[in-house]
């Protein structure tokens, strides 16, 4: 697992979209619900759900709504 300073970093490269994915996931939003909402196809928002997991270090997308909240994103 990555530490404290590698999720600070994560978070400053986080694009808005990878943000607003991420609260919307959080809200219990499917990937398919959130492309209709924000006008992208599913497959973008989990390419963005993708990235930013990659960027905050995060095993799955559970455990990147987590991270997110404990960073305080959400």
């Amino acid at each position: 697992m990555r530490g404290r300073q590698n999720d600070a970093e994560g978070t400053s490269r986080l694009t808005n979209r990878e943000l607003e994915c991420i609260k919307l996931v959080a809200d219990g939003g499917s990937a398919k619900e959130i492309g209709q909402l924000i006008g992208v196809a599913p497959r973008t928002v989990e390419k963005h759900l993708d990235q930013a997991r990659l960027k905050l270090g995060a095993k799955n997308r559970a455990h990147l709504v987590a991270a997110a909240f404990s960073i305080g994103l959400i």
